[in-house]
C-alpha cells in the first residue's frame, strides 16, 4: 500500500454545486417525460423509489447496486424483461438526460483542487452515491469540467455493492484500490453521507473548508 494520501470526492454539492435532492427531482421529471406512452407512469415512478430503496437495505455484498436494482425493478414493474428496460435506460440516458446538464454548475475551486491534486501525482477517486449506472457518472463529470482520466477510480451501480452511508460502502473502496484508511481523505458536503467515511477510518473535510485540503497534502 502506498503511504501517499488518496483524495475522495463526492460528485453532487461537491464537485457540482447542485444537491442530490434537486438532481433527483429533475431526472424523476425526466424519466416520466421519455417514459409517456412506453410504459405505465405512476407504476414506473413506485418501481424506481422501491428499486433504490432495496439498494439502501441490509446487503450481502452478493449482487452489484446495478444488478440488484435492475432485478428489483423488473419485478416491480411486471411488464417487460431485464433486457427490455435496459435498452429502455439506454436511450434515456443518451437523451433526456442530457437535459439535466443546465442544472448542473460546477464548484469551480473544487473542480480545480481535484486536478492540481492528480496533476501532482495524487490518486483520485470520485466517491459519488453509486445510484446511477457508469454512463450517467460519466456524463455528470464531464457536465463539471471532470475528464474520467483524471481519476483513478469512479464509483458507479456497476462495479459497487453498498451505498452511502453504509460503512461497507467505504471499506469496498479501501479494498478494491488497495488503499489504507489513514491515507485517504473524503471530500464531501454531506455529513451523514459522505462523513459516513469516518466509520472506515477515513478522515473526513467539509467542501466549505477548501482550503483545509491543502493542508492534509
Amino acid at each position: 500500500m502506498s503511504n501517499d494520501i488518496t483524495y475522495l470526492f463526492d460528485l453532487d454539492g461537491t464537485l457540482s454545486s447542485v444537491s442530490d435532492e434537486d438532481f433527483a427531482r429533475r431526472y424523476f421529471q425526466l424519466i416520466s417525460l421519455f417514459a409517456n406512452g412506453k410504459v405505465d407512469f405512476e407504476k414506473l415512478m413506485v418501481s424506481l423509489k422501491s428499486a433504490l430503496e432495496v439498494l439502501f437495505d441490509r446487503r450481502d455484498g452478493i449482487k452489484s447496486n446495478y444488478e440488484l436494482f435492475m432485478e428489483s425493478f423488473v419485478h416491480f414493474m411486471g411488464d417487460h424483461t431485464v433486457k427490455w428496460y435496459e435498452d429502455f435506460f439506454d436511450e434515456f440516458y443518451e437523451n433526456e438526460y442530457e437535459e439535466l446538464e443546465k442544472i448542473v454548475s460546477p464548484r469551480e475551486n473544487v473542480v480545480e483542487a481535484l486536478k492540481k491534486l492528480y496533476g501532482s501525482g495524487r490518486k483520485i477517486i470520485i466517491a459519488t452515491n453509486p445510484v446511477f449506472p457508469h454512463k450517467a457518472i460519466r456524463k455528470r463529470l464531464q457536465w463539471v469540467g471532470v475528464d474520467e482520466k483524471l481519476t483513478n477510480y469512479v464509483t458507479t451501480m456497476e462495479n459497487s455493492h453498498y451505498v452511502k452511508p453504509s460503512t461497507e460502502y467505504y471499506l469496498e473502496i479501501l479494498e478494491n484500490n488497495s488503499l489504507d484508511a489513514k491515507y485517504c481523505v473524503m471530500i464531501g458536503n454531506d455529513y451523514k453521507m459522505d462523513g459516513a467515511c469516518t466509520s472506515a477510518g477515513i478522515e473526513y473535510v467539509d467542501v466549505s473548508s477548501i482550503q483545509s485540503i491543502w493542508r492534509t497534502t
